[in-house]
């Protein structure tokens, strides 16, 4: 008789309860983060952008190399060109790219920290602190600021990822890491500093900087054509004010973007709520004090159980902090004064680089696990964060989420899709939604004109104004600032054929007008006001076109032979809206 063995059992490996911390500790404040930012909307540099990628393409190199206010990032206006043609302003499309690569950081940093450190319950509280900081899980909710820094972030983690894989098993993982950098200088100009800190994990993983010479003489070398280029590239890094730049005002600045941002948001505060703007509104004194006195006693912490290796660690975050510091007071301190320490987008870089440092700190890479203390302390801890920054982030998200913007693009497609045929006569935006110092990008037409179907400044016997709402509201006239000449024929005024006619104006207007042109024609007609193709509808009506330079007379003519028209009155001025 033959005998059949058996077949083996499966062995099923399920993940262990740190492995599932781990996860808890990345969904949680993910999914806060997601829902934040799919009921969010654009706001301010975000239309800037969505408006220039319609116009330009993903193509044109002269839009993705510009000189964004001092910025290089070619590799955001390709997204935004890309995204902006498949669908444009669809915020959650815009908004998908960046959590995708927000969950792919979360998980290349776990896994960072579990080759450093190994399996073990401490790595659980620098991965939540990673997680959970709101320096970035609120800033990034802004779309113009989140492509830039999250990006860098993925970069980061997967530079780190790759150039730890590369000093323990060799092999090209060091591709990896020249990828992964150069992925992230195509968005952020930050991303320069991700050769300094494989630099700085080399050495407190006790590996000597002599070992790859080559590899990192092409790193120099990346940095330095990047660099040159930026430089090439960008002309406005420095920016100018009135504010003085002194050791106060920058003494100031390091004291602000440390106690009211940096140290709040590893925290997974502050709790006072949001500031003006994109900032965050100063915590209380004892607060500020609280948190630098527990910063002091973290350092001291580290220091005994590190010894020299905590000492560097914390020397290349004071480092990363210096260069940050110094790159706010160069481009911002004398436009905006001390007060830009308190947005936190300036330091939002730190939070990767502190959980690491702060692991180097504390835990010694290959080392056994700290015994039975290690995991209810790193539990709490863990639940203290989690806790700390769902509280932070519900008091400071609503303001970066935008909600009037929201409303007024609502607004106008709602509009839009009841009444396909509105024109709108095209008017600056609430500074909410783009501020006034963006000058034309700030006006209607580049906030809502890419949305389908919409129509501005075209010529019309109905035209619209929005208001600040993105409501539209009839335009009944004109309160005019020159009037045309009375015409010369009785009951008609100036007659029209397809001969220019010039309508002199009582009083010569500079600069844009909307213009009211009162007519009469028996039968409907193509023609030309002031070259812009028009069309007279039979019967009595009002024609609005806005104009814009200098006019002394107004030319009118047929296209085509047809019925004449007559002109009966031409006003220029502002328009008067339906209900004001």
């Amino acid at each position: 008789m033959v005998q059949i063995e058996k077949p083996a059992p499966r062995v099923s490996r399920r993940p262990s309860a740190l492995v599932f911390a781990a996860f808890v500790a990345g969904l949680v404040p993910l999914a806060l983060h997601t829902w934040a930012a799919l009921h969010g909307s654009l706001a301010q540099d975000d239309f800037v952008v969505t408006h220039q990628a319609a116009a330009a393409g993903p193509f044109d190199l002269g839009f993705l190399f510009q000189d964004y206010h001092g910025h290089l990032q070619p590799g955001g206006f390709f997204l935004a060109a890309v995204l902006t043609w498949w669908a444009p302003l669809n915020f959650g499309l815009l908004m998908a790219p960046l959590l995708l690569m927000r969950a792919v950081a979360t998980v290349l940093f776990w896994c960072l920290l579990v080759r450093c450190f190994g399996r073990r319950w401490a790595i659980l509280v620098p991965f939540t602190v990673f997680t959970a900081s709101t320096l970035l899980l609120v800033p990034t909710l802004w779309w113009s600021y989140g492509i830039q820094l999250v990006p860098v972030v993925l970069a980061t983690a997967g530079a780190l990822h790759a150039h730890v894989r590369f000093l323990q098993d060799g092999g090209r993982w060091w591709l990896g890491a020249f990828a992964w950098t150069l992925f992230g200088l195509a968005f952020y100009e930050k991303a320069a500093v991700i050769p300094v800190l494989l630099a700085g994990v080399t050495v407190l993983l006790g590996r000597s900087l002599r070992e790859h010479a080559r590899y990192w003489a092409v790193h120099a070398v990346l940095l330095a054509g990047f660099v040159t280029v930026f430089f090439v590239v960008t002309s406005s890094q420095v920016g100018a004010g009135a504010q003085p730049m002194s050791a106060g005002t920058v003494a100031d600045l390091t004291g602000r973007m440390l106690g009211d941002t940096l140290l709040p948001g590893l925290a997974g505060g502050p709790w006072s709520g949001p500031g003006a703007g994109a900032t965050w509104a100063p915590s209380p004194f004892v607060v500020v004090v609280a948190l630098l006195a527990a910063a002091v006693a973290v350092v001291v912490a580290g220091v005994r159980a590190g010894g020299r290796r905590a000492w560097g660690a914390w020397a290349l975050l004071g480092a990363v902090f210096a260069v940050d510091v110094g790159l706010l007071a160069l481009t911002r301190l004398r436009e905006v004064g001390p007060g830009a320490g308190d947005d936190p987008r300036y330091v939002a870089d730190l939070a990767l680089v502190a959980a690491l440092c702060g692991a180097f700190a504390f835990l010694s890479p290959g080392a056994p696990s700290g015994g039975r203390r290690e995991r209810p302390i790193a539990v709490v801890l863990c639940v203290l964060l989690l806790v700390s920054s769902a509280v932070g982030f519900a008091r400071l998200a609503p303001a970066l989420r935008f909600e009037h913007s929201a409303q007024y693009l609502g607004n106008v497609r709602a509009a839009v899709a009841e009444d396909p045929e509105l024109v709108f006569y095209d008017t600056f935006v609430p500074s909410d939604v783009v501020h006034e110092w963006f000058g034309a990008d700030s006006r209607a037409s580049r906030v809502a004109g890419l949305l389908p179907g919409t129509h501005f400044d075209q010529p019309t016997n109905r035209m619209h104004q929005l208001d600040a709402t993105g409501t539209p509201r009839l335009i009944t006239g004109v309160e005019p600032v020159s009037r045309g000449l009375p015409g010369p024929v009785p009951n008609c005024g100036t007659t029209i054929g397809e001969t220019l006619v010039r309508i002199p104006l009582d009083t010569p207007v500079l600069g844009r007008h909307l213009l009211k042109l009162d007519y009469y024609t028996s039968d409907g007609g193509e023609g030309l006001v002031e070259r812009t193709p028009v069309w007279f509808q039979p019967g009595l009506h009002s024609l609005y076109l806005p104009v814009d330079g200098l006019f002394d007379h107004i030319g009118v003519q047929l296209s085509s032979p047809g019925a004449p028209v007559c002109v009966a009155r031409v006003e220029i001025g502002k328009p008067v809206v339906n209900g004001k």
